[in-house]
């Protein structure tokens, strides 16, 4: 099921799959999203002079001239630009989601001095985000997809400010946005769905192997 998440184009036809729409907070609340207010940390970003595009964890993103690469500079220093952890985001959401980075006082850190050397700018996401945690797989193409991506229960499934799609892992999420502790009960679930998951992948690495 989570072997390959990428959909045939033969079989896109036949598939329920989420792609940009208009959405009301009523019917976001109706289909268990939540809002979540963003964590302020800083990203650096700089504008992107050629279409490219960006292998992420389960899908490829593509880029256009104008849009904004968007880069988490961690804690280590990268050889170069695209060893950091990147990501594209279309000019007009970048605009209205991030702002500037004006700490008093900020001091760059070394990974951050990099990139500012490499012609990026600090800003940080200003705006929370409507979302859920997926406890069954669901097909999605968000609007940087070059396809429709299969995205596993235990991710994330964002809803941005123009209702387009995309997917977070647990980890990544959390850093970004405020939520709340789970419940042991809670904790017991996401566990068991790992393990399923887990398990898919290495039976599918058998399989190909």
């Amino acid at each position: 099921m989570w072997g390959d998440s990428r959909a045939s184009a033969a079989s896109v036809d036949r598939l329920v799959i989420l792609r940009q729409r208009e959405w009301t907070r009523e019917e976001l609340l109706v289909d268990d999203f939540r809002y979540y207010e963003a964590i302020k940390r800083l990203t650096m970003a700089h504008i992107s002079q050629e279409a490219k595009t960006i292998p992420i964890n389960l899908e490829t993103l593509v880029a256009e001239v104008g849009d904004m690469i968007c880069y988490d500079p961690g804690e280590s220093l990268r050889p170069t630009l695209t060893d950091y952890e990147h990501w594209p985001v279309r000019s007009d959401l970048f605009a209205k989601n991030y702002r500037s980075w004006e700490e008093h006082g900020w001091q760059p850190t070394t990974p951050q001095k990099h990139l500012l050397e490499m012609g990026c700018r600090p800003y940080y996401k200003a705006v929370g985000i409507w979302a859920k945690r997926l406890r069954k797989s669901l097909y999605v193409e968000s609007l940087e997809s070059t396809a429709p991506i299969l995205i596993p229960a235990g991710h994330w499934l964002c809803i941005g400010a123009h209702g387009e799609p995309y997917s977070m892992n647990d980890k990544n999420f959390r850093s970004r946005y405020h939520v709340p502790p789970d419940t042991f009960r809670d904790r017991l679930f996401w566990a068991a769905i790992a393990l399923r998951y887990d398990d898919s992948k290495e039976n599918t690495a058998k399989a190909y192997g």
